[in-house]
C-alpha cells in the first residue's frame, strides 16, 4: 500500500474518534495531506532522476566523453554524449537565469563531492551538514567506476526518507547528525488552545535540483553544484582533442570491386602530449605497380581517402604523413614533419642461419648493419635478431636494443652465419646482461625440424621487449621453404585470419619477406606443402608486408632499396579522440582506403583490439 493511503486511512481513523468533528475540516485536512503525499511522490520521482543524470554525467566526465548537443526541455535540459549515452536534469524554478527554487528544511539532498583522490562520492546534506553516504562496513560510495553505486530515494509508511544502494532491494533510513530519521512531510499545526485546529505546516519547496546553476561558456557545459557550490564542467564535440568532434566523421564508404591495396597491421598507442588522443600507426602503403607511396588525408579533407571506425562508430581522423610522402607527392613539405611525426618501430630481423644460407650469410649482415645505421638516424627505430639454424632450434637472439648494441652483436663473432649465431646452439662468451634471453633461446624450439621462420617470429614475440606503441616489423631473410615439422604454432597459417592455427593478433606486426633462391623453390613449378614445406613469402602476404625475391648470392641488393625500407620510412600516424570506456575489453577496428578516384582501395578489420596507456 502507498504511504499516501496509509497516512490518509490513519487520519480518518484519528478523525473518527475526535470529539470536534467537522466534516469540511475533515476534508482540507484529507486534501491538503494529499497534495503534500503528491509533491513528495513528485519530487522523489524527480530525484531519482537527477540521480541517475548525475551519476551519468560523472560517467562521461570519467570516460572523458564530449557533449554532442544540448536541448533545453520544460523544466532542464536534455544531454546527448558522444558515446550515445545521454542525460536529463532540472534548471530548478528559474531556469531563464540558472537559478534553482530552495530545498525544504527537512529535505535531505543526495549529492555528490569530490574527494582527495580526485574521485566522486556520493554525500547527504541534512540541514546544512554535509556527510558522506557509506555502505554497511563505513566505506564511501563511488558514484562512477566498476563499484559504482547509485542511490535510490524513497519515503517509508511513517513519513520518513529512506535510501536503497541495491536499486531497490533493500531500504535503510536516512540519518540526520543526531542518528535521529529525517521527515519527508512538514507536521500539522497543533490545535489551539480555543479548540480551533491550526493550519497546516507549508512543506517545503522541491528540493528537485542538484544544481544551483546550469550554463555553457567557451564551449564547455559547466554545472554548479547546489550543495556543495563545486563547478563540473564538460567539453563539446567541437573542443574534441583532435579538434573535431567524432560526429564529423561521416559515413564509412563502401567498397566497389576487389581490393588492390595492403594495409598493414596497426601498432596503437595514446599520444604522449595528450591522454586523449589516440594514435595508430601504420607502415607505409604502396601505389599498385609504382614505387610511390600515399600520402592519407583523414576527415574533413577534401581527398580525404582513409575511414576508421571501433565497434562500428566512425572516428574522426586526422593524418600526419612522413616527410618522404610530402616530398615525393608534392615536391614540398606543407604539413609540420619532423622526427617526432615519424611512426615508432621495432624492427627484427629472423636470420636463416643453416649451411644453404653461407653465400648471402656476410651480405646479410652487412646489409643489416649499414640499413640500420641509415634508418636510426631519421627514425625513432630499434632493433633485435633471431637466428635459426637445421636443427630448428633458435640459434641467436637479441632483444629490443639501440643500433650501436646490434652492430656489437653481429660484428662479435667472426663471418658467415657465425654472425648471428651466438646464443642458443654456440653459448661461447654471452654476456650475463643477455643470460635471460640466452636461457628462454636454449628451451626454445623443436630440435629436429628444419629451417623455420615461425619459430623466430613467435619467440621474438613471446619473448623480446617491445617498446608500447612501437610498430613491430619483421624482416625475414631465407632461402629455403618455411618447415614448421608439422606445427601450425609456427607455420605460414599462424598469422592468416582465415586459417584455424592463427595466433598472431591484430597489432602483433608486420612480417616482410627477402627470398634469395629462387632457382631451386620457383613458385609456378615448386609443390609447396602446408606445415612442411611452406612458401615464407606468406608470411608478408598475410599481415600486410612486402617481398622481395633475390638470388642466392644476394648480390646488387641493398635493404634501402627494399619495400620494407620505404614501408617503414613512409609510415603514417593517425590521430582520434581517446575516451576511457575504450580501454575496457576488446574492440573491432575498421580501416577503409579508398582514393578519391576509386582507382585504389582496401578494406581490413582487426578483432580483438585492446587500447592501453602506458599507465595501464
Amino acid at each position: 500500500m502507498k504511504a499516501k493511503n496509509i497516512w490518509l486511512l490513519v487520519l480518518l481513523v484519528m478523525t473518527a474518534i475526535s470529539c470536534k468533528y467537522d466534516d469540511g475540516e475533515l476534508w482540507d485536512k484529507v486534501n491538503s495531506l494529499d497534495d503534500r503525499v503528491t509533491s513528495i511522490e513528485e519530487t522523489l520521482e524527480n530525484l531519482n532522476e537527477q540521480t541517475s543524470s548525475l551519476q551519468t554525467l560523472i560517467n562521461g566526465i570519467a570516460n572523458r566523453v564530449y557533449i554532442s548537443s544540448v536541448t533545453s526541455t520544460n523544466n532542464g535540459y536534455t544531454i546527448e554524449f558522444s558515446d550515445g549515452t545521454a542525460a536529463t536534469i532540472t534548471n530548478g524554478a528559474d531556469g531563464a537565469d540558472g537559478v534553482n527554487g530552495a530545498d525544504g528544511a527537512d529535505a535531505p539532498v543526495i549529492s555528490i563531492q569530490k574527494d582527495t583522490d580526485g574521485k566522486y562520492y556520493w554525500i547527504q546534506v541534512i540541514d546544512g551538514v554535509v556527510s558522506w553516504l557509506v555502505d554497511d562496513a563505513g566505506n564511501k560510495l563511488p558514484v562512477s567506476g566498476k563499484d559504482a553505486i547509485t542511490p535510490k530515494l524513497e519515503v517509508n509508511a511513517n513519513g520518513f526518507w529512506i535510501v536503497s544502494y541495491d536499486n531497490g532491494l533493500t531500504f535503510t533510513e536516512i540519518l540526520d547528525e543526531a542518528g535521529n530519521p529525517v521527515k519527508a512531510v512538514g507536521k500539522d499545526g497543533e490545535d489551539g488552545a480555543d479548540g480551533a485546529d491550526g493550519s497546516d505546516g507549508a512543506p517545503g519547496a522541491n528540493g528537485d535540483s542538484f544544481f544551483s546553476s546550469v550554463k555553457i561558456e567557451n564551449g564547455y557545459l559547466v554545472l554548479v553544484l547546489a550543495a556543495t557550490g563545486e563547478e563540473i564542467s564538460m567539453p563539446f564535440d567541437n573542443n574534441a582533442a583532435i579538434g573535431m568532434p567524432d560526429s564529423k566523421a561521416g559515413a564509412t564508404p563502401t567498397l566497389q570491386g576487389e581490393s588492390n591495396l595492403t594495409i598493414p597491421q596497426p601498432a596503437f598507442y595514446v599520444d604522449e602530449n595528450n591522454e586523449d588522443i589516440l594514435n595508430m600507426s601504420l607502415t607505409g602503403i604502396q601505389i599498385p605497380g609504382t614505387d610511390e607511396w600515399m600520402e592519407l588525408f583523414g576527415t574533413g579533407h577534401a581527398s580525404q581517402n582513409i575511414w576508421v571506425e571501433v565497434d562500428g562508430k566512425p572516428k574522426a581522423i586526422s593524418v600526419i604523413n612522413s616527410e618522404t610522402v610530402q616530398a615525393k607527392s608534392r615536391g614540398a613539405v606543407s604539413r609540420t614533419a619532423s622526427f617526432v611525426s615519424q611512426a615508432k618501430a621495432d624492427v627484427v630481423f629472423l636470420v636463416d642461419n643453416s649451411g644453404s644460407m653461407s653465400q648471402e650469410a656476410d651480405l646479410v649482415a652487412q646489409e643489416i648493419l649499414d640499413w640500420s645505421s641509415i634508418l636510426s638516424q631519421t627514425m625513432d627505430v630499434q632493433f633485435g635478431c633471431v637466428g635459426n639454424a637445421e636443427a630448428g632450434n633458435i640459434c641467436g637472439a637479441l632483444n629490443i636494443t639501440d643500433v650501436n648494441t646490434l652492430h656489437a652483436y653481429l660484428s662479435a663473432n667472426g663471418s658467415g652465419t657465425s654472425r648471428t649465431k651466438h646464443f642458443g646452439e654456440n653459448m661461447t662468451n654471452v654476456p650475463a646482461d643477455m643470460a635471460d634471453i640466452k636461457a628462454k633461446a636454449q628451451a626454445y624450439g623443436p630440435r629436429g625440424s628444419g629451417e623455420c621462420g615461425g619459430i623466430m617470429l613467435h619467440f621474438a614475440d613471446e619473448n623480446f621487449t617491445f617498446r608500447p606503441g612501437a610498430n613491430r616489423i619483421y624482416v625475414h631473410f631465407t632461402d629455403e621453404p618455411n618447415q614448421p615439422n608439422g606445427n601450425g604454432g609456427w607455420s605460414v597459417e599462424s598469422v592468416n585470419t582465415n586459417s584455424s592455427y592463427y595466433n598472431w593478433g591484430a597489432t602483433k606486426g608486420t612480417i616482410h619477406t627477402v627470398f634469395s633462391d629462387l632457382n631451386n623453390y620457383r613458385p609456378d613449378t615448386y609443390e609447396w606443402i602446408q606445415l612442411e614445406d611452406e612458401d615464407p613469402r606468406l608470411f608478408a602476404t598475410y599481415t600486410g608486408g612486402t617481398t622481395i625475391d633475390t638470388n642466392a648470392s644476394f648480390t646488387d641488393v641493398s635493404l634501402e632499396d627494399l619495400p620494407v625500407t620505404g614501408a617503414i620510412s613512409n609510415s603514417y600516424i593517425v590521430k582520434m579522440n581517446f575516451t576511457r570506456d575504450m580501454l575496457t575489453g576488446k574492440h573491432t577496428v575498421k580501416i577503409v582506403i579508398k582514393s578519391t578516384d576509386g582507382k585504389y582501395q582496401a578494406e581490413i578489420i582487426f578483432k580483438d583490439v585492446e587500447f592501453v596507456t602506458s599507465a595501464s
